[in-house]
C-alpha cells in the first residue's frame, strides 16, 4: 500500500512545473503549491502540533484550503473539515466534540472559532516529514446522528491512501485529467476532487463560494473552459444543470453518487457526457466502496451497484447474520482496509456498526439490496431513518431533536416527501400553546444549529403526533402539507 506523504513527495517532484491548481483565472504549478503547503507546515510546527493531533480546517473555498490539507497529510495531523457556511454553533460543537487543538482559519476570516490558528501568506522551502505511522488517523468527517448529535467518523492514513490510489485507477485520472472541486469539504466525496488528481500528477479547478452552488455560474464555467474534463455531483446536482440548459460535454469524465442513481437521470447523462460513472459508498468506508461505469441500455434492474474498488468487499447479511445468495436481500456490509477506525468517542455506536462476522470486520451500512450476482446489487432503499437529499445524508432523529430544543415545542417529527428536484424534508410541530411557536420562528431557530440542507422546506403544525398501538411516531400517518 502507498504511504500517503511519499507518494505525494514524488508526485511533487515528478510534476514540479506542471499545473496543479487554478482558481479564479490564476494557475499554481505543483512546485509553487508545493511552496505554499511548505510555508503552512512550519506554521503548524511553530504553533507546536505534532502527529496524531487533531486540527479543525475553517477555510474558505480556495488553493488555501487544500494547502492547508495537504499540509495536515504532511505532518500526521487528523484534520476536521469545518464549513464556514454551516452556522457557527454547529462548527462550534463539532470543534469541542473533536477536541481539536486549533481551528485553521483564513488571515482574514468573515467569523472566528477560537482557538484559532490564522493563515499567514507566503511561500518556504518544504522541510523533512515526520516518521508516520499509517495507523494514524487522517481526518474526522462529523455526519448526522440519530440521537440529535452528529458524530465524527474517524478515518486512517491507510483507509485515504488505499481509497485515492482504488478510485483513481479504476476511473483513469492521470496527468490530463482537469477536474472541478465544487463539493463541499464537509461532504466526503470532496476529499476526491481536492485530492485525486494531485494523487496522479492531474489538475484540480477550485470553484469558489457561492459560484460552486450556482447553476448559471458553473455553465459560463463549463463553456469557457473546455479543459475541464472531470466532474463529480449527486444526482441533484446534475439535474441541477440540466434543468438550468446545459448540454453536456462529450468529452467529460461525469461521476454520480451520494444518493440513488434512477434510469431516467441516467438515460441523461450518459447522452450528454463521453463517461458516466456510478459511485456508491458510505463515509465509514472513505468515500466510494464501489464505481461501475454506467451502459446503456439499462438492465431490468436499472442502475446497479457493482464493481468493488481495490481493498474492499462487499456481502449481503440477512437479520441472522447469514450471507445470502443471488437473488436474495438483506443488508448490504463492507469489509476492506478502508473502513472507518470507527465512531469518535461513540464506543456504544461503534461496536453496533462495525461488527466481526466470521472472522472479518464489516461495516453495516443500513442499506437494503438485492444481490443480483458476485459484485452486483440493486438499492432497495434503507432499513432505518436516514434517509438521502442532494446527496447528504440526514438522520431524521437529529432534525427531531433540534425542533424539541425549541422553546415551546411539546414534540416533533420529520418526513422526506417527494422525489428528485421535488423532494423536501416536511416538519411536523406539536407547541405547548397554540400559535407559539410559529413556522417562521421554528425554522430561524432550526438555522442557528442545523446546515441549510438539514432544514426542513415546509413546517406543519399539528395539535398532535399520530402514534402506532407501541407508542412510537407513526411516519405513515403524518399528513401532507396542504
Amino acid at each position: 500500500m502507498t504511504a500517503i506523504t511519499p507518494h505525494f513527495d514524488h508526485i511533487f517532484a515528478r510534476h514540479a512545473e506542471r499545473p496543479a491548481l487554478g482558481c479564479l483565472g490564476v494557475s499554481f504549478s505543483y512546485v509553487e503549491l508545493q511552496s505554499r503547503v511548505a510555508a503552512i507546515v512550519l506554521q503548524l510546527r511553530e504553533a507546536g502540533l505534532t502527529s496524531g493531533d487533531r486540527l479543525g480546517l475553517h477555510l474558505a473555498r480556495g488553493p488555501d484550503l487544500i494547502a492547508a490539507l495537504l499540509a495536515c497529510l504532511h505532518e500526521g495531523l487528523c484534520f476536521v473539515p469545518l464549513e464556514p457556511e454551516f452556522p457557527l454553533d454547529r462548527l462550534k460543537g463539532i470543534a469541542d466534540d473533536a477536541r481539536v487543538l486549533f481551528v485553521v482559519q483564513d488571515e482574514r476570516p468573515s467569523r472566528s472559532l477560537t482557538p484559532s490558528l490564522r493563515l499567514r501568506p507566503g511561500l518556504a522551502e518544504m522541510p523533512e516529514p515526520p516518521d508516520l505511522d499509517d495507523g494514524l488517523p487522517a481526518y474526522m468527517m462529523f455526519t448526522s446522528g440519530s440521537t440529535g448529535k452528529a458524530k465524527g467518523v474517524v478515518i486512517g492514513r491507510a483507509a485515504l491512501s488505499n481509497f485515492l490510489d482504488a478510485a483513481t485507477r479504476r476511473v483513469g485520472v492521470g496527468p490530463d485529467t482537469r477536474w472541478l472541486f465544487t463539493t463541499t469539504p464537509a461532504f466526503d466525496i470532496s476529499l476526491l476532487e481536492m485530492l485525486g488528481p494531485l494523487w496522479m500528477g492531474g489538475y484540480v479547478e477550485v470553484v469558489c463560494a457561492p459560484a460552486h452552488k450556482d447553476p448559471v455560474a458553473l455553465l459560463q464555467l463549463l463553456d469557457s473552459r473546455p479543459d475541464l474534463n472531470t466532474l463529480q455531483a449527486t444526482p441533484a446536482f446534475w439535474r441541477m444543470l440540466l434543468k438550468a440548459g446545459w448540454q453536456g460535454r462529450k468529452g467529460l469524465v461525469a461521476l454520480c453518487g451520494g444518493e440513488a442513481l434512477n434510469a431516467t437521470l441516467a438515460a441523461r447523462l450518459s447522452e450528454s457526457v463521453g463517461q458516466l460513472w456510478n459511485c456508491y459508498g458510505p463515509t465509514e468506508a472513505t468515500v466510494w466502496s464501489m464505481m461501475a461505469p454506467v451502459e446503456q441500455p439499462l438492465a431490468d434492474h436499472g442502475v446497479r451497484l457493482k464493481q468493488s474498488l481495490d481493498g474492499y468487499r462487499h456481502w449481503v447479511l440477512d437479520e441472522n447474520g447469514n450471507d445470502i445468495g443471488p437473488g436474495g436481500e438483506g443488508e448490504l456490509c463492507i469489509e476492506g482496509v478502508s473502513l472507518a477506525q470507527g465512531y469518535w468517542q461513540r464506543r456504544d455506536l461503534s461496536d453496533c456498526a462495525f461488527i466481526h462476522w466470521q472472522g472479518r470486520r464489516l461495516y453495516r451500512t443500513g442499506d437494503r439490496v438485492r444481490r443480483i450476482a458476485d459484485d452486483e446489487y440493486q438499492y432497495l432503499g434503507r432499513l432505518d431513518d436516514q434517509i438521502k437529499l442532494r446527496g447528504f445524508r440526514i438522520e431524521l432523529g437529529e432534525v427531531e431533536a433540534n425542533l424539541r430544543r425549541i422553546e415551546g415545542v411539546e414534540d416533533a417529527a420529520v418526513r422526506l416527501l417527494g422525489e428528485g428536484d421535488e423532494a423536501c424534508l416536511v416538519g411536523y410541530v406539536v407547541a405547548r400553546s397554540r400559535g407559539e411557536p410559529g413556522r417562521v420562528q421554528t425554522r430561524r431557530a432550526l438555522q442557528l444549529t442545523l446546515p441549510h440542507y438539514m432544514i426542513p422546506g415546509r413546517i406543519v403544525l399539528l395539535d398532535s403526533l399520530p402514534k402506532t398501538p407501541s407508542g412510537k411516531i407513526d411516519r405513515k400517518r403524518l399528513p401532507e402539507p396542504v
